[in-house]
């Protein structure tokens, strides 16, 4: 693997700024940080970076991809944290962007975090559209497949706990009578209940 220099990943960053600063445009989405557009940017990172693809359109275009440090595409969880941490490299001058100038691997702070590196790639004249469709489907099909999974994992879970063998008659008329011996039930309402479940037999 070829890591990324610093000047690409400035320029990849600068592009790929440029384009949600677009797609804010298009959905009258503040410009400065709000939930909305934060979650747009996460969006656009997320399913760029865990697609076939393994980049953004901005890396794409400066021949970049990111990966993790074995060299494999991305989980879902990576690229969150990844974006997560990259505010904490913002901070202090960009220290955490600067240290990516005197380690081997080129590692930004939120790399290190991630467990991630920025590689050289090339690209034939990928289809952005497609890409991010296509992964928006697998991720959102996988997300459901999962929460599916988790209802139905807790629905027998709880049917395990549930008896569903009704209580026989000697059962009920035995609960019936140990309400009655502890003093729950007087016998005047302890014969009524008994006469009326044995009238249902």
């Amino acid at each position: 693997m070829i890591y990324a220099g610093f000047w690409k990943r400035f320029l990849a960053f600068v592009i790929d700024g440029f384009i949600v600063f677009l797609i804010s445009c298009v959905l009258i989405i503040p410009l400065y940080i709000t939930p909305l557009s934060l979650i747009l940017a996460t969006l656009y990172k997320v399913i760029f970076e865990t697609s076939p693809l393994r980049s953004t359109p901005g890396k794409s275009i400066m021949g970049l991809a990111v990966v993790r440090a074995n060299g494999s595409t991305m989980t879902v969880k990576d690229s969150i944290v990844r974006f997560a941490v990259s505010f904490i490299s913002s901070m202090f001058l960009f220290i955490g962007y600067l240290i990516s100038l005197f380690n081997e691997k080129k590692q930004t702070f939120h790399d290190m975090v991630a467990g991630t590196v920025v590689i050289e790639e090339t690209f034939a004249a990928p289809n952005y559209w497609s890409i991010f469709v296509n992964q928006w489907k697998i991720l959102f099909s996988s997300a459901a497949q999962t929460y599916h999974e988790s209802k139905t994992n807790t629905f027998e879970t709880t049917a395990r706990h549930v008896d569903p063998t009704p209580p026989t008659a000697a059962q009920s008329l035995e609960e019936l009578y140990n309400l009655y011996k502890k003093g729950i039930l007087t016998e005047e309402e302890y014969n009524t209940k008994k006469a009326e479940y044995l009238s249902r037999l």
